[in-house]
């Protein structure tokens, strides 16, 4: 990912900067905190090497894309590679996987502290929404959702309790929802909340479905390139597809990503695939 992701991390949004950085900031020392203090309780010799492999990982987190998927397995692979590690582990070994578990726990835990508040273009108005009682509480998030120019627009701020690092953190965090499907469930909720807020609106959200769609994966929106993932909304006994959606990744460094979102039904007269008038406007309210 371009160097200009890794800085838009710390300046994008100067008005959420502080919960977004010092959320990660936070994390950061209390898992070094902890782990220090698990290391040292009732510990006939200090663990210096986990130590110090425990507060480099914590640092990687900050630079490494995919985060503890890439950290974890390296870290393993060179305990085992070396004999005295391997050595190490036999005489630490309960304590060790302890730390590990520890580990998860922190970082799965801190998934839960709050997001700052989406913001959206002055040009889309009022949000429709402002809340989903039907999202789950992990990760955090919060979604404001609009509706301007024949699309729902959604902007979503979510944890990422996988990496704090900027690079690669939208992409991992698209790519993550649609292996676990959090992306066909967003949906269905969105469809759920239309349920109770439009009267005589009625429709089973369990028929519908994402089919993802081939991309270039990123896309130039005036000086910037930012991630896009494209899906288009089927429906159980449908072939042709009801809606289109994009969506475009704003990665921040502490833990915390924004996913802005645009769904716009098929009979819509509007071709441009990449949205880049509501995309552009976004960014331009940043």
């Amino acid at each position: 990912m371009p160097l200009i992701h890794y800085i838009e991390g710390w300046t994008y949004a100067p008005n959420g900067l502080g919960r977004i950085v010092y959320g990660g900031v936070l994390a950061s020392l209390a898992i070094v905190a902890t782990l220090f203090g698990i290391l040292k309780w009732r510990s006939d010799e200090f663990d210096k090497n986990s130590m110090v492999g425990l507060s480099i990982g914590v640092v990687l987190l900050w630079l490494i894309p995919w985060g503890v998927f890439i950290i974890i397995p390296l870290a393993l692979t060179i305990s085992f590679v070396s004999p005295a590690g391997r050595d190490e582990w036999i005489k630490f070994r309960n304590r060790r996987v302890a730390i590990s578990l520890v580990l998860l726990i922190l970082l799965n835990t801190f998934a839960l502290y709050p997001v700052s508040t989406p913001t959206g273009a002055d040009e889309w108005g009022t949000p429709i929404t402002t809340e989903n009682p039907h999202a789950s509480a992990w990760p955090a998030s919060e979604q404001y959702t609009w509706l301007h120019d024949g699309a729902v627009i959604g902007v979503l701020n979510t944890r990422t309790p996988h990496t704090f690092s900027p690079w690669s953190q939208d992409s991992s965090t698209v790519t993550l929802g649609v292996m676990l499907g959090m992306h066909d469930e967003r949906m269905r909720q969105s469809i759920d909340v239309m349920n109770s807020l439009i009267p005589s609106f009625s429709i089973d959200s369990e028929t519908f479905w994402l089919e993802e769609v081939d991309t270039e994966g990123q896309h130039q929106y005036g000086d910037d390139t930012q991630f896009i993932a494209r899906f288009n909304v089927k429906r159980d006994g449908f072939e042709t597809t009801l809606a289109t959606v994009l969506i475009v990744g704003f990665p921040n460094a502490g833990g915390e990503v924004s996913l802005l979102s645009i769904t716009r039904p098929n009979i819509s007269s509007q071709d441009d695939v990449f949205e880049e008038m509501l995309v552009l406007q976004y960014i331009e309210s940043q």
